[in-house]
């Protein structure tokens, strides 16, 4: 109990001391690899779209061997295309659960996962976006003789894409079903610390772009 109460103090100051930008767009922001019982990592990302640019953090907790949950938290800057757009800034948070079904540590050929999750962006006074949606994530780990691992990965992300805005004084709502695809690889130094990678393929309205960061093992 100690432990995790003492993790969540250091992931809220990690993202609240983030500069005013951040968003994850369903990134696994790990390998298909789940945490077992106890296990706690944080981490902070950085995120680079064509309109949004980010920096935030998360925290992942093991809830039983298999099963972890996962929390983010950061803040969101968006730049609009046109003339009348001006930048916004505004809170962002998400949060996640995973279940690893294959393990290649239990002699199976992949480990693989399948999670859900919830992702909120304030984009402005008047605007904000929802997603609520699921990841299936495959890697592999390849082990080096000096101890690294290096995990490449692929994820599918399927999820519903929601949009508040406000035009002329009316509230305005769109709601779309969207799917999306992520590459990238977790490297993993030693138990208590790693970087992850992925490039992202968000779908629908959202750009190409990168997700990346640093992770600290409890």
């Amino acid at each position: 109990m100690k432990k995790s109460i003492f993790a969540l103090f250091l992931f809220l100051l990690l993202a609240l001391s983030a500069p005013a930008f951040a968003q994850f767009y369903m990134s696994s922001l790990s390998d298909a690899k789940a945490l077992s019982a106890d296990g706690i990592k944080i981490g902070g990302g950085v995120s680079v779209f064509e309109d949004v640019l980010g920096l935030g953090g998360n925290i992942r907790i093991g809830i039983l061997d298999a099963l972890e949950f996962g929390g983010r938290l950061g803040f969101v800057n968006y730049e609009g295309h046109d003339d009348k757009s001006d930048d916004h800034t505004g809170m962002s948070f998400g949060a996640e659960i995973k279940y690893q079904s294959l393990d290649v540590a239990f002699g199976d050929p992949i480990d693989l996962s399948f999670g859900g999750g919830l992702e909120y962006y304030n984009i402005g006074e008047d605007a904000s976006f929802w997603m609520f949606g699921g990841n299936v994530i495959v890697s592999y780990p390849f082990e080096f003789q000096s101890g690294q691992t290096l995990a490449p990965l692929f994820r599918l992300n399927l999820r519903f894409d929601r949009v508040s805005f406000k035009v002329d004084d009316d509230d305005k709502s769109d709601t779309d079903f969207e799917f999306g695809f992520g590459f990238g690889a977790n490297l993993t130094l030693s138990d208590y610390f790693g970087f992850f990678g992925e490039f992202v393929i968000g779908g629908g309205d959202i750009d190409a772009g990168f997700v990346g960061g640093v992770w600290f093992g409890l």
